[in-house]
């Protein structure tokens, strides 16, 4: 009798390894599976698509800033897979199998990197016996390689949900799907247990309040466990304005009570202003706006915050096409105007040097006041390098505590132009035999500023008649607030 189970023993083991396969995904080499290979120091994102091996299929799903990616590092080698924190993978079999085990190797696939929607972890490897596992990155992962292991399914597998349960803010659509071959699911919303009797999925359930569904995939007369997923639809909090949005705690999910005005959108960056301030959306909304458009009440988001800077980041299914709005020009400025007041607000800044720092996107630009960093954040916008002087439209920002610039509109400036005799609230400035004559209407500060952008005089005058000793040449004088060019020949 041992003999013969020990011999039942030996063909069961050979059979289950005789159904089971085995596909490996080497992730350093994304050629492999229809991506393109980053350049050194870069990464080619997946944009939600797929990796396939044999019968396995890995279905990528972007929820985080930025997309899991194949990355190289500064040497040019692939190191693999990156993924961020709460993008998924999703791996899945093409014939009905079942998936036993995933293996993974890399830099960080820790359980403190990689969570999972059921079976066990313990890094590197995954164990169950599910049709489908779905990978959720906690934290950034950094994966070289995958080994998949499957199997051939027993009995009826379990219904698979579309959607993974939890809270969400506005209607949802579950789609039911079973990796059984024919198999029938039945499902309830009640609560209740689902048998033969209850409702035969047919299409999407729509979900509009919180809301249990139970669901059951029978296949002759075999059945499978009932599986469950519970989605609470919870209501945002409601913010007046743009000041009340930027005093909501972070991680919070917000609804706009009121329309905002948009100053600019490119790519994922959208700033948008009311009589209360200016902030910025940071991500895909699913709409084009330009200035001059209003964003219609009702559109939803998470709160976060960058540089210390309050924004948004979208649900796209809540923001409404645009419809016509006021145009919004950019404040008037000067360098040393630039406050906390004017955080993502479009300024104009005029007569600017820009000076180029190094090979990086980074530039100085300054005007009779002084100067500011800008980054080159749009690329599609061209930034000069030369000697002239220009006009600057830029949005406002910060990085690390200092104002910085995100230019959208870098013109020539006019120059060349004098303006003698040119009268302000404070002064009457004009052009003198060698010199710049100031009729002061009262104690001033006066900053007079070459055309190559040198500071010629920065002092104190006194209320009336003052003359400054300057060269022929062309001059930028500031008094006080009044500013006015003058030709001195």
């Amino acid at each position: 009798m041992r003999k013969l189970l020990l011999s039942l023993f030996t063909v069961v083991a050979a059979l289950s390894m005789a159904n089971a396969g085995e596909v490996t995904f080497d992730l350093t080499k994304p050629d492999l599976f229809g991506f393109a290979v980053p350049a050194a120091s870069s990464g080619t994102d997946l944009n939600d698509g797929t990796l396939e091996a044999g019968n396995v299929v890995i279905t990528s799903k972007k929820v985080a800033k930025n997309d899991t990616r194949f990355w190289a590092l500064n040497t040019g080698t692939v190191e693999g897979l990156r993924g961020y924190k709460t993008s998924t993978l999703t791996f899945s079999t093409t014939n009905g199998e079942i998936i036993t085990e995933i293996k993974f190797e890399g830099a960080a696939i820790s359980a403190k990197h990689l969570t999972f929607d059921n079976g066990s972890y313990t890094s590197p490897t995954w164990i169950g016996s599910e049709g489908v596992v779905v990978l959720t990155f906690a934290d950034t992962g950094k994966i070289s390689a995958i080994t998949v292991t499957t199997a051939s399914a027993t009995g009826v597998q379990e219904p698979r949900f579309s959607l993974a349960e939890g809270t969400y803010y506005v209607a949802q659509e579950v789609e039911l799907s079973c990796g059984t071959v024919d198999a029938t699911i039945h499902y309830t919303t009640d609560n209740s247990d689902p048998t033969t009797s209850s409702a035969t999925y047919s299409s999407p359930i729509k979900i509009e309040t919180t809301t249990t569904i139970k669901a059951i995939a029978v296949k002759g007369g075999d059945k499978s466990d009932i599986v469950s997923a519970t989605y609470t639809i919870a209501e945002p909090v409601a913010v007046e304005n743009i000041a009340a949005f930027k005093e909501t705690s972070k991680e919070t999910v917000v609804k706009f009570a009121n329309s905002v005005d948009v100053i600019y959108q490119n790519g994922a960056y959208l700033f948008i202003q009311d009589a209360t301030g200016a902030s910025l959306i940071y991500g895909t909304v699913g709409k084009k706006y330009e200035n001059g458009n209003t964003i219609p009440a009702g559109f939803m988001g998470t709160v976060a915050e960058y540089n210390d800077l309050a924004q948004l980041l979208p649900m796209a299914e809540t923001f409404e096409p645009a419809v016509p709005g006021t145009v919004i020009e950019p404040i008037m400025i000067k360098v040393q105007d630039i406050t906390e007041e004017l955080m993502n607000k479009l300024v104009k800044i005029s007569d600017v040097a820009i000076v180029r720092d190094g090979t990086t996107r980074n530039y100085t630009i300054t005007d009779v006041s002084g100067s500011v960093n800008a980054y080159s954040r749009f690329t599609d916008v061209s930034i000069p390098e030369d000697d002239k002087k220009y006009d600057i439209t830029a949005i406002v920002n910060k990085y690390g505590g200092k104002p910085q610039l995100f230019p959208i509109e870098v013109v020539e400036s006019e120059g060349g132009v004098g303006f003698a005799d040119v009268e302000s609230a404070s002064s009457i400035v004009a052009a003198g035999d060698k010199a710049i004559n100031i009729d002061a209407a009262e104690n001033a500060q006066v900053l007079v500023v070459n055309a190559g952008g040198q500071v010629v005089v920065n002092k104190a005058i006194t209320a009336g008649a003052n003359t400054i000793d300057v060269p022929a040449g062309f001059y930028v004088v500031r008094v006080n607030n009044a500013v006015t060019k003058v030709i001195i020949k």
